[in-house]
């Protein structure tokens, strides 16, 4: 697949994940995913480009940012992995 169709909506960037993840992600340890074990955990519209988090029911603990670039046509798919969440107290002191 070197191209994916696809709108800039919740839906659509679900869509055009499953379809990544099943042709770079997939491989003999990883078993293809259907649309059910990906969500969108946020979703923006701005300056001509969309963008989307989302996530998988799966325990690897990644997480892939969609951005849609509208004018090019292009989308760019960035996979992290949670490594730690760790929360920090912070308190302003006073002068």
């Amino acid at each position: 697949m070197d191209t994916i169709d696809v709108q800039p909506s919740p839906e659509s960037m679900l869509d055009a994940f499953v379809d990544f993840y099943n042709t770079y992600i997939v491989d003999f340890d990883i078993p293809a995913i259907n649309r059910d074990e990906a969500f969108v955990v946020w979703f923006c519209y701005i300056v001509g480009n969309a963008k989307c988090l989302i996530s998988t029911t799966r325990p690897d603990h990644m997480y892939y940012e969609l951005t849609y670039h509208v004018e090019k046509k292009q989308l760019h798919v960035d996979a992290y992995k949670k490594v730690v969440h760790k929360s920090i107290d912070f308190e302003r002191k006073e002068d």
